[in-house]
């Protein structure tokens, strides 16, 4: 990312979108290529992660990432562990994770893991229409947003000219797909064909794809972008609530806007906050025409920061619901959007408390193998989540960087 984020408060999204493209490897690449080398000592990064990184984080990636490379299989898909019906999604996240230790497609301890992933994900795109899918394969634009991701962070680092070439196309084909998919709201639903539904989980995965992809220097329409800002602003609602006895303002967001909904979702919530990120809101006073984007931004993020606990409370009792239940997903994007905000304190308070609670569930994996106990989409699934989260204080994956 780019030092952008932290302009003054009263800067307007405009701006923002005017300055959407991003140099891909600045604040990521090779800096931990080699296979020995501690991606927690980089000298530029031992202030900042002086209170985020221990010697139980660095044991926890360490085992995590050798269990995740044991779960790809010989064609680059990583579903030996389950998630054979979703494997472009958790091959994709897989990728990214390891991307986030430092391994690129040709340098680092998990270099041939990467490029076999690279290979499978584009070896699943159709060449005429741009979709990443495969038979039998329900990622749907999940998929397709995530391996988009996956190859625009990668792209920066690849440095066959060939091979950069075939990226670069690859990409062209998948922003072109997702643009076409947008539907008149604004977001994205499941399919890009599919233009009469939205949902907030997949416009995450679509916005997401495209920033990426714009840093990369793809490029991304402005009226896309411009639709995608008005979409989060219309699935916003404002909501009061009490925090030690004190009175808080809000904002939380529908599951879609087609249908409506709202779940007060911590996991949508925290997308949506990304999504913000990803369109280039990061502060109070972001504003676009009409639009008080920064407000819904700064409103989320509060809402974010008092709910964590009680988020917490509600998985360790087991309560089921549709945040408790997608808990790898949800700090999946919570743990970016409080990593990005405008004060530390949000991270502060965030982060430490969820690297325990996830080395905590790492050691009591049933299987103590170094991953993170399989749920509906399979080991991979959790332990690739589990693993950009504790990764983000890295930034070694340009997604993370400051």
């Amino acid at each position: 990312m780019n030092s952008f984020k932290r302009l003054a408060t009263a800067l307007a999204i405009v701006f923002v979108i005017s300055t959407f493209c991003i140099a891909q490897d600045e604040g990521g690449g090779d800096g931990a290529s080699g296979d020995s080398s501690d991606a927690s000592e980089a000298p530029a990064l031992r202030m900042l992660n002086k209170n985020y990184i221990n010697e139980d984080l660095k044991d926890g990636v360490a085992k995590g990432l050798k269990r995740l490379s044991e779960l790809q299989d010989a064609n680059g898909a990583f579903t030996k562990g389950g998630g054979q019906n979703v494997a472009i999604a958790v091959t994709s996240m897989s990728g990214l994770a390891l991307l986030a230790s430092g391994s690129t497609p040709s340098k680092g301890k998990y270099a041939v893991n990467v490029r076999n992933a690279m290979n499978y994900l584009l070896g699943c795109q159709d060449v005429n229409s741009g979709f990443f899918t495969g038979t039998n394969d329900g990622s749907r634009i999940h998929g397709h947003g995530y391996a988009t991701l996956f190859l625009a962070q990668l792209y920066g680092a690849v440095e066959d000219e060939g091979e950069k070439a075939r990226l670069k196309s690859s990409l062209q084909l998948a922003v072109k797909c997702i643009s076409k998919g947008q539907t008149p709201f604004g977001g994205w639903g499941y399919m890009p064909t599919d233009l009469t539904w939205d949902e907030g989980s997949t416009t995450v995965c679509c916005i997401q794809a495209l920033r990426a992809a714009s840093d990369a220097g793809i490029t991304v329409e402005m009226k896309t972008i411009q639709n995608a800002i008005k979409y989060m602003y219309d699935i916003a609602e404002k909501r009061v609530f009490m925090h030690n006895g004190e009175e808080h303002v809000g904002y939380t967001f529908k599951y879609s806007l087609s249908s409506g909904w709202n779940s007060d979702s911590y996991a949508l919530c925290a997308a949506a906050i990304t999504t913000l990120n990803g369109i280039g809101v990061y502060s109070e006073g972001a504003s676009w025409k009409e639009h008080d984007i920064g407000k819904v931004y700064k409103g989320g993020l509060r809402w974010l920061r008092y709910k964590f606990d009680d988020f917490i409370g509600r998985r360790k009792s087991g309560q089921g619901s549709l945040d408790v239940s997608h808990f790898y997903y949800a700090h999946f994007y919570a743990v970016q959007a409080l990593w990005n905000a405008p004060e530390e304190v949000y991270f502060d308070e965030y982060y430490p408390k969820m690297r325990d609670l996830l080395l905590e569930e790492q050691k009591r994996n049933p299987a103590n193998n170094g991953g993170w106990p399989s749920q509906s989409y399979g080991e991979a699934y959790t332990t690739s989540y589990a693993l950009m989260i504790l990764q983000v204080p890295y930034q070694l994956l340009p997604l993370f960087a400051k």
